[in-house]
């Protein structure tokens, strides 16, 4: 739980990656709704991405309540990696109460 103005960082790390991270998803889905929206990255929503790990992360600034809801990370890696269909990999939610 944060409250109004804070920052928050919500890390995202897929293990079964077998390449460099190319492109990056974040969605999220407020509380009592069945759709998730994607998110715009820029202004207070900052991403990080370490290709090495295989790992990237969102950070939120100035926490407002409309940030509320279940965050999930999601990657597409290069075609040539993966088997078609298999390198849409999503990581589990985080859920942020402001």
């Amino acid at each position: 739980t944060k409250e109004t103005g804070d920052s928050l960082t919500i890390n995202c790390v897929l293990r079964d990656s077998n390449c460099a991270l190319s492109s990056t998803y974040w969605y999220r889905k407020k509380s009592g709704s069945t759709n998730e929206e994607s998110i715009s990255k820029g202004g207070r929503y900052v991403e990080t991405v370490n290709s090495g790990s295989k790992s990237f992360s969102l950070r939120i600034n100035d926490l407002t309540v409309e940030d509320s809801g279940t965050y999930r990370c999601n990657v597409w890696g290069r075609d040539d990696c993966y088997e078609p269909g298999v390198y849409d990999v999503y990581g589990g939610g985080t859920v942020v109460t402001v």
